[in-house]
């Protein structure tokens, strides 16, 4: 993808490293195993997995268990049938639970993928520039990613007349996805199809001097969310916009339309809270991704609200990454 950024790992596969280490008569937690790929964060993840994968008869999948011992479910079962496997390898369980003293497993062998990208995000989040043009642009470009039956990323690019809110071009891309979904790490599942979409957007003439981007910017745990991210790498003016807020802290009492109220990070203000309509009770959550600081953000999205729940590029570009991945 990118000199500034690791190779992006195949977490399936260490997953299964991982899980291979777990001896008969030992169980280990979700916790654990997302501790030994680099996050705890990574644990809803590997649970998700330990759910849905391709279940092997030799499999130790029935060694991962909760926080609290509980069991938890059973890809090749019930609960109990997850217990009898267990109590066969010698494993103590009594009411659904293992007490994790004298049973639990957490000495991996790993090289803590997750750790890297890490520092990996810290490290690019120091090359972002907060400051940017001062006016609004008269066309204003938007992004974002669906997912298709077969788990195909579908990016869609959408270039919208801000003063007419007009839809004046817009283009799709659909390519297989490597990485998993994990809170804070969305950025190395879509990068590697966002960077081919705006690369194609600049070779067709159509690129944009603002880019909205489906995703956070400034407001993430390490400042380097993926509207960041795609920034940087691309050297593209962008703004994130989320409908949920990652991290930092807001005043929503009494929200009214179109009202944007500051959002904190520690004690700067790197975004902005925006209720868009008086239909919707939830605000969106903006913040500069790169060469853009937040009155920017900020004017960006008002200027492009226009009685939706999102600003108009990315309502289409929504509206059209999800029809393409339909189809």
């Amino acid at each position: 993808m990118s000199a500034l950024l690791p190779e992006i790992p195949d977490l399936f596969a260490h997953l299964e490293r991982l899980w291979a280490q777990i001896p008969p008569g030992r169980v280990t937690t979700y916790g654990d195993v997302a501790d030994a790929l680099g996050d705890r964060v990574a644990a809803r993840w590997v649970g998700h997995v330990a759910m849905h994968h391709d279940h092997a008869a030799a499999c130790p999948c029935h060694r991962l268990v909760r926080a609290d011992g509980q069991l938890g479910l059973y890809v090749a079962g019930t609960a109990e049938t997850k217990a009898r496997r267990l109590r066969a390898e010698g494993v103590a369980v009594r009411a659904g639970a293992v007490d994790l003293a004298p049973w639990r497993f957490d000495q991996f062998q790993s090289d803590r993928p997750l750790e890297a990208l890490r520092q990996a995000q810290e490290s690019l989040a120091k090359k972002a520039i907060l400051r940017g043009r001062r006016n609004v642009p008269k066309r204003i470009g938007g992004v974002d990613v669906s997912y298709a039956a077969n788990g195909d990323a579908v990016a869609a690019y959408v270039l919208v007349e801000t003063e007419s809110g007009a839809v004046v071009w817009s283009t799709t891309l659909r390519r297989p996805v490597r990485f998993p979904y994990i809170t804070s790490y969305l950025a190395f599942r879509e990068l590697p199809v966002l960077l081919e979409l705006v690369e194609s957007v600049r070779t067709a003439g159509r690129g944009c001097d603002v880019l909205l981007v489906d995703g956070t910017g400034a407001l993430h745990p390490r400042r380097g969310g993926i509207a960041m991210h795609l920034g940087v790498l691309a050297d593209q003016a962008t703004i994130g916009l989320t409908k949920k807020l990652l991290c930092g802290r807001v005043d929503r009492a009494d929200m009214t339309p179109g009202e944007p109220r500051p959002v904190w990070l520690g004690d700067e203000p790197l975004g902005v809270a925006v209720r868009a309509t008086s239909g919707s009770r939830r605000p969106l959550f903006v913040s500069p991704g790169h060469r853009a600081d937040v009155p920017l953000a900020k004017a960006v999205v008002l200027a492009t609200l226009r009685g939706r729940r999102l600003p108009e590029p990315l309502y289409w570009a929504d509206r059209l990454s999800r029809a393409a991945a339909r189809r």
